[in-house]
């Protein structure tokens, strides 16, 4: 531009200080880059939208085959659940006393001395009473004995159990007691 041009002169005599603040606006929108991968998104569904129902339209039923489904990873049956519950119970009942018999430390143990304080009788003795219970039998046979025993004698008796079994509800309160023993030492 040259000092002759009119503008120029105008352009160096502005003053800046006369301007007002203002926004810009674009009037123009472009879009996000996460708007344009939705669009081809969109229009990758819908070409293939439009090729499968393509696909559907020409396809015939009559050309399928009949077929016999087989199956090859059946569902347990209640006993074959049960059996492996029951192994399962078995193992862990193994592991937890192998792992306290690992644990178990001999060293530990005192030395004991056993004292019998009914000792079972030499052969000596055996033969003894043997031949003595011979005697008596050939001096009292036993059908004597039976001979005078007297039936009507007996009194009629009622037996009462006195170790009665444990009910269900026992034992399955023991075995949550042993549970609890075991968790706690843990």
């Amino acid at each position: 531009m040259s000092s002759k041009c009119p503008v120029t002169g105008e352009v160096k005599a502005f003053k800046r200080g006369s301007l007002k603040k203002t926004e810009t606006q674009e009037k123009n929108h472009l879009p996000t880059v996460q708007v344009i991968d939705d669009e081809k998104t969109a229009i990758k569904e819908k070409c293939m939208k439009d090729t499968l129902n393509s696909e559907l339209d020409e396809f015939k039923a009559c050309t399928l085959k009949k077929a016999e489904t087989q199956e090859k990873n059946p569902l347990p049956t209640p006993e074959v659940i049960k059996q492996e519950k029951i192994a399962i119970e078995e193992k862990c009942m193994k592991d937890t006393l192998n792992s306290e018999l690992d644990e178990f430390k001999a060293c530990t143990l005192k030395k004991a001395e056993t004292q019998e304080k009914n000792p079972l009788p030499t052969p000596d003795v055996i033969a003894q009473e043997k031949i003595a219970i011979k005697e008596k039998c050939m001096k009292e046979p036993l059908n004597t004995e039976l001979e005078g025993f007297k039936a009507c004698k007996l009194k009629k008796a009622e037996t009462k159990e006195k170790n009665a079994l444990p009910t269900k509800e026992e034992i399955e309160a023991e075995k949550k007691e042993k549970k609890a023993e075991k968790k706690a030492k843990k």
